[in-house]
């Protein structure tokens, strides 16, 4: 249908057709346009402000000639103009039809949004001329005296519009980068943004997405694309059909969701914007409950990676496209790996100016993170509901574990009980190391990818927090509980310690217990007695029992003599632990752990301040600590309190001695057979470590005379450790084996 046909349409009073697309319309807004600017022309070229004798201009002819309508009608104004009316009625007429009918029109449903008036959506279709058809680059070029600009100005535009006088002292408010239409739908980098400009002569383009949605190409903002996840609602969830997502949260949490969104827009608040912030460690299910809610209302979601918004350039830039992009998409937002944007000081202002922006313009949104957050400091007035995502307990880590294990082949020798137990992981953490445990032993050629137990507690490592071991030194464990030589009661005391792990589930979550205690869910351990008694040891027994890593702190590296830095390492190790699943083992502690100092000056003020942190960082810590300590007297009475296990090591006697000795050799040492381990009991009177010293020493001695390990070998290195240790190595005292060492002499 071309611009005189229209006239019929309006005789024969057939029925109005309405746009059937964008497309469709923004031709005939083109036609339109056309018009009035075979108007403006005329205009200009009887004002003589167009100057086409100039070699390098395109002749009025020929620009009259690419619009459309002036081969039917000419120059005559008063027939252009009544054909602009008509126009103006029948693209009037027909998106009314369209919208009883619930056509999509990109540009008028723009308009809805941001309450655009005929101008500005004028303004619109003139700077979409050009993205479309050349020839208005010809025009606007013309009508500028200066072929190579090709975008309108803002003064061309007023006068093709003929707004009113008293309508241009609007300009100003209209084209302010606030106001939507410069704010949101142009070309900020353009002239548009640069003040030295005069407003009326600046170039006007429009955004590269706002020309795809006008055509009906709705693909994300290719600058977004960078920093967020575009997710469509898939339209087939049903609420309480994963059970890996309602292990972490009540199942109730998207009904509560729905109903606090229906509540505000029942009381006609629908624009308010409901802000839902989760917090909790990774992997708990923040991200798939968001996807499932978004999905159940039938919502877009654009998921938004903060961390790489406020690495990329153009933080400000960056959130205007988002926000355009959920207002126009009708879609929720979802800011993941938040708390870089809570927590920092430098980022308050963004973050200030990201809830202004979040509470007037967007309806719902999501903000996860790890810690718990208040927004309500930042004077933001939105409906907030802070929600945790709590580590799961051993129970639904079990029931997890069991779940995500059905998909695998695991060995007869993977209890899944123990590493339930064991590693405090989430649900997207259990699922990442049954993945890597297979990756691993189909690599290590294991049969239909069957996963051993060792490959399952590697892959669970690998997803613990390793940073641990730029803080402390990992300890190689090697010892079982049956080389462990201690009396029957630190014997038993062991064996419990192990014990309050394995049935921590049962007594805390099924008997209940955990609702009995705030604090001290962990399990804190002290060790005390003299060097080389076999704390350490110990120590390395319980971690391999148990199946955990364990890390030894350097003490001497964690006190400061610096007023505020003791607490502070005590911090980043605790903080570390806990994602480490690992056992801390302070070692020789004394200095952290003694009786808290009269305060004479700040500087004991300040110690006995580092010594109540400690004891708060340890009762909140959910893992194992076992101190060290050689002196079991300097232990104040109030961290005696907090401790589960006081395990005293003693001097071991002479049974306990002879025990260590038959133990110490390993199986492939060729020992003599004779060896007196009656004599090395009754005459040694040493300490486990000791012991291990002359033994070590002993084969290397026994190695270099290329025979077996005997007594003579263990004399010399006995001599040799008792002069390390400063004490007499008499010939009276270790008769009659004492003369194997003289006659060497």
């Amino acid at each position: 249908m071309n611009i005189t046909e229209y006239d019929l349409s309006k005789t024969t009073g057939e029925a109005v057709i309405p746009f059937y697309s964008s497309l469709e319309y923004i031709e005939e807004e083109l036609k339109r346009l056309d018009l009035k600017l075979i108007l403006y022309i005329q205009s200009c070229l009887d004002a003589g402000t167009i100057n086409s004798d100039m070699p390098e201009f395109t002749s009025e002819d020929e620009i009259f000639t690419l619009l459309e309508g002036f081969s039917t009608l000419g120059s005559d104004r008063e027939q252009i103009e009544n054909q602009i009316s008509l126009l103006d009625i029948l693209i009037a007429e027909r998106l009314e039809a369209g919208r009883e009918q619930g056509r999509h029109i990109s540009l008028q449903y723009l308009s809805w949004i941001y309450g655009l008036g005929a101008f500005e959506q004028f303004c619109i279709i003139a700077c979409l001329a050009p993205e479309v058809d050349q020839k208005y680059q010809k025009v606007y070029g013309f009508l500028q005296n200066d072929m190579t600009e090709k975008k309108p100005t803002i003064d061309m535009l007023v006068q093709i519009f003929q707004l009113e006088e008293q309508e241009r002292n609007l300009i100003r408010s209209v084209f302010d980068i606030q106001a939507p239409l410069a704010g949101y739908l142009m070309e900020l980098h353009n002239e548009l943004s640069d003040s030295w400009i005069p407003l009326i002569t600046r170039h006007l383009k429009l955004d590269d997405w706002v020309v795809n949605y006008l055509l009906d190409i709705n693909i994300p903002d290719a600058q977004l694309v960078q920093v967020a996840e575009f997710i469509m609602p898939a339209g087939n969830w049903k609420y309480g059909a994963s059970p890996a997502v309602e292990n972490s949260f009540p199942s109730d949490l998207g009904n509560k969701i729905i109903r606090f969104v229906d509540y505000y827009r029942d009381t006609g608040r629908e624009g308010l914007n409901k802000v839902f912030y989760f917090y909790g460690p990774q992997g708990v299910g923040k991200t798939e409950q968001v996807i499932a809610i978004c999905d159940r209302l039938g919502l877009p979601l654009i998921m938004v990676d903060v961390e790489r918004m406020l690495l990329a350039d153009g933080f400000e830039e960056l959130f205007r496209r988002l926000e355009r992009q959920a207002r126009v998409s009708n879609a929720a937002i979802c800011l993941k790996n938040a708390d870089l944007l809570l927590k920092e000081a430098n980022h308050q202002s963004k973050q200030n100016r990201l809830l202004q922006r979040l509470q007037s313009l967007i309806p719902l949104t999501f903000i996860l993170g790890h810690a718990p957050w208040n927004p309500t400091d930042t004077g933001n007035t939105a409906a907030f509901v802070g929600i945790e995502f709590p580590y799961p307990n051993g129970t639904e880590r079990r029931n997890c574990w069991e779940q995500q294990s059905r998909e695998y082949n695991l060995d007869d020798d993977v209890d899944l009980d123990k590493f339930s137990e064991n590693f405090r992981f989430t649900q997207g953490q259990i699922k990442t190391a049954l993945r890597l445990g297979e990756s691993s032993s189909v690599w290590n050629l294991a049969e239909s990818g069957r996963i051993g137990r060792e490959e399952l507690y590697n892959s669970c490592y690998a997803q613990s927090n390793k940073k641990l071991g730029t803080l402390a030194t990992k300890i190689k464990v090697l010892y079982t509980m049956e080389m462990l030589v201690l009396p029957e009661e630190q014997m038993e005391q062991m064996q419990e310690i192990c014990n309050q792990v394995k049935y921590r589930s049962l007594v805390y979550e099924k008997w209940g217990f955990e609702k009995r205690l705030s604090l001290g869910k962990g399990l804190n351990i002290l060790f005390s007695g003299p060097p080389g008694s076999g704390k350490t040891m110990a120590a390395e027994v319980i971690a391999n029992e148990i199946g955990l890593e364990i890390y030894k702190i350097d003490v001497s590296q964690v006190v400061s003599k610096y007023i505020g830095e003791t607490e502070k390492n005590l911090e980043e190790i605790f903080k570390e632990a806990e994602t480490s699943n690992a056992i801390l083992f302070f070692d020789e502690a004394d200095a952290l752990f003694g009786k808290r100092s009269e305060v004479k000056d700040a500087h004991d003020r300040y110690a006995n301040v580092e010594i109540g942190y400690l004891l708060q960082r340890m009762e909140e810590y959910d893992g194992i600590v076992i101190l060290a300590t050689n002196l079991n007297q300097n232990i104040d009475e109030a961290f005696l309190r907090r401790l589960h296990f006081n395990v005293n090591f003693p001097f071991p006697d002479r049974e306990q001695r002879k025990l260590i000795w038959q133990g110490i050799f390993p199986a492939a040492a060729p020992v003599d057979r004779d060896l007196d381990y009656d004599f090395l009991a009754e005459k040694f009177v040493l300490a486990g470590g000791n012991i291990k010293n002359i033994a070590l020493n002993a084969a290397f001695y026994a190695a270099h005379a290329s025979g077996s390990i005997g007594i003579k070998d263990i004399m010399l290195a006995a001599k040799r450790e008792y002069k390390k240790l400063g004490k007499t190595f008499l010939m009276s005292d270790y008769a009659p084996y004492y003369q194997l060492i003289e006659v060497k002499k």
